[in-house]
């Protein structure tokens, strides 16, 4: 094959390579061009031609003007040059136009980008969180989680670098400073957050490629936190301190006792979480009496919950699991019966509250749970006082983070298996999947295993089963 010829260059705009258009020479006789100018057409001594040694021509091809022809150049190749930083010039390949071949030398220049983008990593993050906000496919609870992760990004230093510069290396350091302080989930939300970023990058054609497709999974330093519920004693002893005491928040506490002494048996009364037990309400709104208790049928509604947004709490419009259960194709609301607890104990709780509640004048949006300025509580306060009570009545205070206001779902759920209740219908009333029930109390169904397996022991001696 012969050497390429050069017909035409031109200068990269950018000045930083150069695109040139070849004729290019193939064999003589193969693969050769069909159309012909008018001159080879009509040629009839094609000796010269069928015979040519070298790029020797007859005088018609010589006097031909017409490029294309000539059937020895059969078809214009087009190259591209970029130069480096060195000064010498990378070949970037053949292409079949010189927008083609421009667009390479602009990637190469670029750092694979068609385009400079000045668009940063938290601010890719923050638009892709605002869209998914706008088509409502994550709730005010997301959010503030996925502002949380945006900022430690900005506080570690690459949350402010260009997207288009972040490498595998810089999240993967990232992650693996993580892992002597964070949990192992956290750790993978986080991993999830940045991978979901770079992804919406890619659609938007910011960056190319992914570079959470090469990390190496971080594990964390820390001991797995389990589910740690109250046994059965215990509970009772915090119940009973709770149902005898008047004086149980603190004075400078903008909620008062009968209030957090109703949160609390509810709370371990029906396991649902705290800031959905704070959000429920009944009264009017500016079309028809609502509430999220119904006397009539014994049951109350779980729709909303108390959630953080921009570091405040506020009243959300959904609950923590809605929008999975809406893809499951399940009502966002729950539907939680009365008698999930033993006889009047639900609906005393609410009875008494709600009474107690009217007292408030300032809750206008009928809170069954309000502070005294009438606004909703939030699972802080709760958490203040119930961690207060239980160091001082010692109960797991081997913990050096003491007690929680969550434990009570998990001894909800706890007493659910030691009764003897299915995965699924404890998944059903906690507003959780059978997934996340045997992930989150897995080590408190091992429990209960010897029992099952009493129940294979009796069934083999039962029918005399051989082994």
């Amino acid at each position: 094959m012969a050497r390429p010829r050069k017909n035409s260059k031109s200068k990269n705009r950018n000045g930083t390579g150069t695109v040139s258009t070849i004729l290019q020479k193939v064999d003589r006789k193969e693969n050769r061009k069909k159309e012909m100018c008018k001159i080879c057409s009509q040629c009839t001594d094609r000796s010269i031609c069928d015979n040519r040694v070298g790029t020797k021509k007859c005088s018609k091809c010589l006097a031909c003007t017409d490029k294309n022809c000539d059937r020895f150049y059969i078809y214009t190749n087009i190259t591209a040059l970029s130069s480096r930083e060195t000064g010498n010039r990378k070949y970037l390949g053949k292409f079949d136009t010189q927008k083609d071949a421009q667009n390479n030398i602009d990637k190469a220049k670029n750092g694979g980008f068609i385009e400079k983008s000045s668009a940063t990593l938290f601010e890719v993050l923050a638009n892709k969180n605002q869209d998914k906000l706008s088509a409502n496919s994550i709730n005010d609870n997301t959010d503030g989680r996925n502002e949380n992760i945006r900022n430690k990004l900005r506080l570690f230093g690459i949350g402010d670098k260009k997207i288009q510069k972040v490498t595998t290396q810089d999240i993967q350091t990232f992650l693996n400073s993580l892992k002597d302080s964070y949990s192992q989930s956290e750790i993978d939300k986080q991993k999830d957050e940045i991978n979901a970023g770079f992804k919406y990058a890619i659609a938007k054609g910011i960056v190319k490629e992914n570079p959470c497709q090469n990390l190496i999974s971080v594990v964390s330093s820390l001991p797995v936190k389990l589910a740690r519920p109250f046994e059965v004693d215990e509970q009772n002893l915090l119940l009973d301190y709770i149902n005898t005491h008047d004086n149980l928040t603190d004075i400078r506490s903008t909620m008062d006792s009968t209030t957090f002494k109703n949160i609390i048996k509810l709370a371990f009364a029906c396991g649902q979480r705290i800031g959905e037990i704070l959000a429920l309400q009944t009264g009017y709104d500016t079309k028809q009496y609502t509430s999220d208790i119904n006397f009539e049928k014994d049951f109350f509604i779980i729709s909303k919950t108390i959630t953080r947004k921009k570091h405040k709490f506020i009243l959300g419009n959904c609950t923590k699991n809605s929008k999975k259960r809406k893809r499951r194709g399940l009502p966002d609301e729950r539907h939680i019966p009365f008698n999930v607890a033993p006889k009047n104990v639900i609906s005393d709780i609410f009875k008494e509250q709600i009474e107690h509640a009217k007292t408030f004048d300032k809750n206008t949006r009928h809170f069954v749970f309000c502070n005294k300025n009438g606004e909703f509580i939030n699972h802080s306060q709760v958490t203040t006082t119930f961690k207060r009570i239980c160091r001082k009545l010692h109960i797991q205070d081997y913990d050096p983070d003491g007690c929680y206001i969550h434990q009570a779902r998990h001894s909800f759920v706890t007493r659910c298996l030691e009764a003897g209740m299915r995965v699924e219908t404890i998944a059903d009333l906690i507003g959780d999947n059978v997934e996340q029930v045997n992930e989150t109390y897995g080590h408190i169904l091992e429990r209960f295993k010897n029992n099952e397996l009493d129940k294979l022991h009796r069934y083999s001696t039962e029918n005399n089963l051989k082994y």
